[in-house]
C-alpha cells in the first residue's frame, strides 16, 4: 500500500503530472485514481480528501499486479522463492548477500498478487 502524502505533496506532484489517488474520507471511501479531466486546483483544499501517489504496477499474464521497488539495506523485503509451497519468502534486504532476481515487494499481500499472476500462466501446465 502506498502511503499517504500531504495536501500540498499531492498538488505539487499532480502539478508535475504523477497520478494521483484519493479517498473521501467522510463516506469512508477506498483510494480510487483522481480524475484529471475534471479535477480543479480546490480539492487540495478540502481537509476530507486523503492522498496517495498512484502505485506503479505491471502487468503479467494479462493481470495487473504491484511493481517491485527498489529496496536499501535493512528493508523488510518480499521475494519470489520457489523453496517454499508458496511461492515466496521473505527477509531484510542486504546487497552483499541477496540473490534475487525477479524484483522485491514491500508486503505479503504484493508477493501473494504476483506469485498468482505467475501461476495462472501455467495453470494446468505442470
Amino acid at each position: 500500500m502506498s502511503e499517504l502524502i500531504s495536501k500540498e505533496e499531492a498538488k505539487l506532484a499532480w502539478a508535475n503530472g504523477k497520478k494521483l489517488q484519493i479517498a473521501n474520507t467522510i463516506v469512508g471511501e477506498d483510494f480510487y485514481d483522481m480524475d484529471d479531466s475534471n479535477t480543479t486546483l480546490n480539492i487540495f483544499d478540502l481537509d476530507f480528501y486523503k492522498f496517495r501517489l498512484k502505485p506503479r504496477t505491471i502487468t503479467i499474464n494479462g493481470i495487473e499486479v504491484p511493481a517491485p521497488f527498489e529496496p536499501k539495506h535493512g528493508d523488510d523485503i518480499w521475494f519470489l522463492n520457489p523453496d517454499y509451497g508458496c511461492g515466496y519468502a521473505d527477509g531484510d534486504y542486504d546487497p552483499a548477500e541477496s540473490v534475487i532476481q525477479f524484483g522485491v515487494w514491500q508486503t505479503e499481500d504484493e508477493i501473494k498478487q504476483v506469485v498468482s499472476a505467475l501461476r495462472s500462466v501455467f495453470k494446468g501446465g505442470v
